[in-house]
């Protein structure tokens, strides 16, 4: 047999081989209802009041891979994951020490993985709930059975969401589909991003106050950014109409309106890229909330230096409120990327009587 053919030969299995791998992807591509009413575990411990003060942390953890020390190939870097699981332990710890010593009233964690390769197939969500006293839910962003890239050393197998910690008693709690940024083929191994929703009654009211634990896209078209974000506050919008409270939070990738891009300047957008939120998105009753005198998230583009002044940074986490909702404190509790790369926002309100 010739060099030739033996090449031919070859090359002829590599690409049936690849698109068999294609197929298996496509079949097996997770597609999530618009809507899908998750499992609440765990017991609560306080009855939610009119007029008294309410804390939440949103988080986005990571997947408790991307701390100080790590970079990241899709920022620039070249790292997929840590070179051992001791980062994920340390890590992992940290943020449970965090939820000790904080102790809010709902946590918001975005980036949490129930078994992924990326992050050791560590239960994630298991480790985080099992010391906390309240409820738990987690809603799916990721699960894919293989993401085939970098083709020298791939992410392999991902199955990651969002997680709400409660200590008040929670109704029901919902996932609601996002509009997808990505299309064919792409989209068969990328994220869904999901809306967790939490349901809360209102103690000696018909009342609800209902809580989104949100996650937009972060790599997609500023179109497909803008859908997503419009069908979040759709549903924030129907939820006043009935005279109920809605608080949104968590990582929107995209830039607070109120944020001075003279102290975070957009140094480096040939990876990532956030669009600006605007404060006339939003019904005028409504309000964006978060912490402008600290960052929120940096660039994986290298590890973290230690100093903001050679670190590109971004304000993209925070909060979106309704009407009736007093503010009474939000801080970014500054951390230096210690356990990921962004940084724990943390809000104050009280529901006030309407």
């Amino acid at each position: 047999m010739s060099y030739k053919k033996i090449l031919l030969i070859f090359v002829s299995l590599l690409i049936t081989l690849l698109l068999i791998g294609f197929f298996v992807l496509v079949i097996n591509e997770y597609k999530p209802k618009e809507q899908e009413i998750l499992k609440v575990e765990g017991s609560e411990i306080k009855e939610l009041e009119l007029g008294k003060s309410i804390s939440l942390i949103t988080y986005n953890l990571g997947y408790l891979s991307l701390d100080s020390t790590q970079d990241f190939f899709m920022d620039g870097g070249k790292g997929v994951m840590p070179e051992d699981s001791s980062n994920v332990k340390k890590n992992l710890k940290g943020v449970k020490e965090l939820i000790k010593v904080q102790n809010a009233d709902i946590y918001l964690f975005q980036e949490v993985d129930i078994k992924a390769k990326r992050s050791y197939n560590i239960n994630q969500y298991e480790k985080l709930r099992e010391d906390f006293d309240g409820t738990s839910a987690f809603a799916y962003m990721f699960k894919s059975l293989f993401i085939p890239y970098p083709i020298l050393n791939p992410v392999g197998h991902v199955e990651s969401g969002n997680v709400t910690l409660n200590k008040y008693k929670v109704k029901s709690a919902s996932r609601i589909a996002l509009p997808s940024a990505y299309s064919f083929p792409k989209r068969v191994v990328m994220y869904k991003n999901p809306i967790l929703e939490e349901r809360i009654k209102i103690n000696g009211t018909d009342q609800e106050l209902i809580v989104y634990n949100v996650h937009l896209d972060a790599y997609g078209t500023s179109s497909g950014k803008g859908k997503q974000f419009e069908k979040l506050l759709q549903n924030m919008k129907l939820e006043v109409e009935k005279g109920n409270y809605v608080i949104a939070g968590g990582d929107f990738n995209q830039i607070f309106p109120d944020t001075d891009l003279k102290k975070y300047p957009l140094k480096d957008t040939s990876h990532f890229l956030p669009t600006k939120l605007r404060n006339e998105d939003i019904p005028k009753n409504f309000k964006f909330v978060t912490d402008y005198s600290k960052p929120t998230s940096r660039l994986l583009n290298k590890p973290y230096s230690g100093s903001y002044k050679d670190t590109q940074l971004y304000i993209i986490d925070g909060y979106v409120l309704g009407p009736n909702i007093e503010v009474q404190k939000v801080e970014v509790i500054e951390n230096n990327f210690l356990y990921s790369d962004h940084q724990p926002v943390h809000l104050e309100v009280k529901l006030s009587n309407k």
